[in-house]
């Protein structure tokens, strides 16, 4: 294909930060070197981050006000920077209001579409055929490509929705903007993420009340925002005793503590395609994370370890496994790394983006 892309991004751009947000970030910096794509951005993201809790006005009129908005914006777009291509990301919920809007009018403009779900709880949905999942089958079906970035999410639509065009491709990570691994002996587990109970902090903290009673000398270090009331909640229920909480650090700090542990801990509810989990592969960590979303995907063929979700003695289990075992240690961060190098840096996937978007320009 010889004409240039013109791609209109229907996207978060941060702030706040979060999954898409950065993800969103990591697209917009490498397209600017590549000289086949021209990129306009309609910025969704909220004005407030879900941590710091979001009431009925601001979830139904605020964002109905910005719906409206984005539809205008959109419309303006297509008539200004002609593009040969809308992709729109979502996170389900009420946002699939917007979504269904903005397909329409691309649709009705005889624009090609991608809608880019970047959330893991489509099978779970599907399965109990929800009032959600019924919603978000009549957005696919406008689509002329639904992308998705976890096997468990592609295997579902092809089941429920026969008829929708779908692909798999996973999120991008720029491990050139990261130092370099180290080979640390810091005794340290770490968390990086929200504080919050969906992240499953509180099995968390539970499980290594038990774990610290026999490795006193190790320490869990929990990095992420919290707000007050939940961390007071936190340290009146569990012990704290060889837990270090840094709270919210900027990226550059996070990862500094990230490279600097010797074993990472995700034990999420729910979760798209954790952008944590694969900073910790870049590092070589060895992983204990939850079946949820992408993660098993990430974590296959000996990359780390995987548990039930809501599950704190399979945590104390898997991290007295690896507190008691260097080699088992080296031998998941290693396949992690040399996986991640394979398969998920921006290079690689931004070209399978590319041949997507160039299908659907032709």
């Amino acid at each position: 294909m010889n004409k240039k892309i013109r791609l209109c991004l229907v996207a978060p751009v941060p702030p706040p930060y979060g999954g898409i947000g950065n993800w969103v970030l990591l697209l917009k910096k490498h397209s600017e070197n590549n000289k086949k794509i021209e990129m306009n951005i309609i910025d969704t993201a909220p004005k407030s981050r879900g941590l710091d809790g979001r009431n009925l006005w601001d979830r139904v009129v605020v964002q109905g006000w910005q719906m409206f908005c984005k539809c205008r914006e959109l419309i303006h777009i297509i008539k200004d920077f002609q593009p040969n291509l809308v992709h729109i990301t979502t996170s389900g919920q009420l946002s699939l209001i917007r979504d269904i809007f903005l397909l329409k009018i691309a649709k009705k403009k005889g624009i090609p579409s991608v809608y880019h779900i970047h959330f893991g709880r489509s099978p779970e949905i599907a399965k109990k055929q929800t009032f959600e999942w019924k919603f978000m089958a009549k957005v696919m079906n406008l689509a002329s490509v639904v992308m998705v970035i976890d096997n468990e999410t592609y295997d579902a639509i092809r089941q429920y929705l026969p008829n929708v065009n779908v692909t798999c491709l996973p999120n991008p990570i720029d491990i050139l903007n990261l130092p370099a691994p180290i080979d640390s002996s810091s005794k340290t587990i770490m968390f990086l993420g929200w504080v919050i109970k969906t992240k499953g902090i509180e099995e968390l903290l539970l499980a290594w009340e038990q774990v610290y009673k026999d490795y006193d000398e190790w320490k869990l270090r929990i990095v992420g925002p919290c707000n007050d009331k939940y961390m007071n909640y936190l340290r009146s229920q569990y012990s704290f005793s060889g837990v270090i909480y840094e709270g919210e650090k900027n990226h550059e700090g996070a990862m500094k503590l990230l490279n600097l542990s010797e074993i990472f801990i995700f034990p999420s509810y729910t979760e798209g395609f954790p952008n944590a989990v694969l900073e910790a592969m870049a590092f070589s960590k060895p992983i204990i994370a939850t079946r949820v979303g992408a993660i098993p995907d990430m974590l296959a063929d000996g990359c780390g370890i995987l548990i039930d979700s809501k599950a704190p003695e399979e945590i104390a289990i898997e991290l007295r496994n690896l507190i008691d075992s260097e080699s088992k240690r080296f031998f998941f961060g290693d396949n992690a790394y040399r996986k991640l190098c394979k398969e998920y840096t921006i290079g690689n996937v931004f070209n399978r983006y590319m041949h997507e978007w160039e299908k659907l320009s032709e």
